[in-house]
């Protein structure tokens, strides 16, 4: 408990600061943060910080729709966020890995809706979003949204330091899941919120002021039938701050893995994996 509070205590202050449309707050906020981490404002849809009303609208800023082209292909699975690959493999024994140490089962990640009637290995891709990185995510591939949750409570932090020291982080900590299915493919996505994370919000959500507890409501009532078909490349969900996702491909046997490799970096709309030419 002497973490948890801690961070639930941070993570209110910073929502509260995060949302002042206070301009000496909000100025300094965002300041501080391009002091820090030096992002590239170049590829932002606003680039003039006067015109953020709030820090939040500065940090899930939307991009330029050409610097983040999409990868058309019908055999290409995309990147969903910009980020970091930390860890990929197969689900053995219905458990993933965490820092390359740590195994946790897949049950309780994704929460009772979780089934896996087939035989088929299961594939995984964990992208760790840094503060720096975007934080709106994607859409990786085609598919119709057949279900939507929100689990967990805890607010760790989900640096590599935290990865490597605190076991079962990502089904401790909130986080949304989304299954989709196509007559290609059927996977799951996973988005874990942390530490100064105040929430995860859905694309379905209106534009009004959101609660944490709204958006926990909205994740688990999921889209409107309208609502429930995403396109490649199509906005998902955005964190307010920053993350991690992980990927779970249902059949693993569908996979060209080829181009897959630990700590490479990943950005939003460029190919992720392939499919194979089945």
């Amino acid at each position: 408990m002497h973490i948890f509070i801690p961070n639930l205590i941070l993570t209110r202050l910073m929502s509260w600061l995060a949302s002042s449309r206070n301009k000496i707050i909000k100025n300094l906020l965002i300041k501080l943060f391009i002091k820090l981490y030096k992002p590239n404002l170049e590829e932002s849809l606003i680039s003039d910080i006067s015109d953020f009303p709030t820090y939040n609208s500065f940090f899930t800023r939307k991009l330029k729709k050409e610097v983040r082209p999409i990868e058309d292909s019908e055999l290409t699975i995309v990147s969903p966020v910009d980020g970091t690959i930390m860890d990929h493999g197969m689900v053995e024994g219905n458990m993933l890995i965490q820092a390359k140490k740590h195994e946790y089962p897949i049950k309780e990640l994704l929460g009772e809706k979780y089934q896996n009637d087939n035989e088929s290995k299961q594939y995984f891709i964990t992208i760790y979003l840094a503060p720096t990185d975007y934080h709106r995510i994607h859409c990786p591939y085609d598919g119709l949204i057949s279900s939507t949750c929100h689990l967990g409570e805890s607010l760790f932090s989900v640096n590599e330091k935290a990865q490597v020291n605190i076991p079962n982080l990502y089904i401790k900590n909130e986080r949304s899941v989304m299954k989709f299915e196509s007559s290609s493919l059927s996977y799951y996505l996973v988005s874990v919120g942390a530490s100064i994370v105040g929430s995860i919000v859905p694309f379905w959500s209106d534009s009004g002021p959101k609660t944490r507890k709204d958006c926990i409501n909205e994740w688990n009532k999921g889209p409107q039938e309208n609502k429930n078909q995403a396109l490649k490349g199509q906005e998902l969900a955005y964190f307010k701050m920053g993350s991690t996702v992980i990927l779970i491909i249902e059949d693993s046997a569908q996979l060209d893995l080829h181009s897959l490799t630990t700590n490479k970096t990943v950005k939003f709309g460029s190919k992720l994996i392939n499919l194979k030419n089945l």
